[in-house]
């Protein structure tokens, strides 16, 4: 991903907090606005147990707060969003243990990029040593 500038801007509800925003079109809510958004009861078992986690990890992640706003919002979430829901709040929940599986993704990914790499230099090592072994033919004018 790219690097981005980033720039503050007034809470569009409150217009007291300044938010770091990154990109034009990022809405900017502070922590307290946002936090005031998703503290509407939840009626649902499965979602209540999901989204009763600590309000720190809340208040860290702007990510989990989009996940509970869009749950209240819309009053359902994909799989994919469930999952990583739970994902990033036990590696927010627990920072030690997610740093070991951190890195042994982050050594697979370099691993696979460099295989990827290594393969992309062969194929081009091979074509090289194809165009060098034919000969060029001259074409005869008439």
């Amino acid at each position: 991903m790219a690097w981005r500038p980033k720039y503050k801007q007034l809470c569009a509800i409150c217009k007291k907090s300044h938010v770091l925003i990154s990109s034009r079109g990022q809405f900017p809510i502070c922590t307290a606005c946002s936090m005031k958004q998703i503290s509407q009861p939840i009626e649902d078992e499965k979602f209540k147990a999901m989204f009763d986690i600590d309000q720190k990890l809340y208040e860290q992640s702007s990510f989990l707060r989009s996940i509970k706003y869009n749950y209240l919002r819309f009053g359902s979430l994909s799989e994919k969003q469930i999952d990583t829901f739970k994902r990033v709040s036990e590696e927010l929940a627990n920072p030690a243990h997610s740093n070991k599986n951190s890195a042994q993704t982050a050594t697979a990914a370099t691993a696979s990029a460099a295989a990827v790499i290594s393969e992309k230099q062969e194929s081009a090592n091979e074509a090289k040593q194809v165009k060098q072994a034919k000969p060029k033919a001259k074409k005869s004018k008439k």
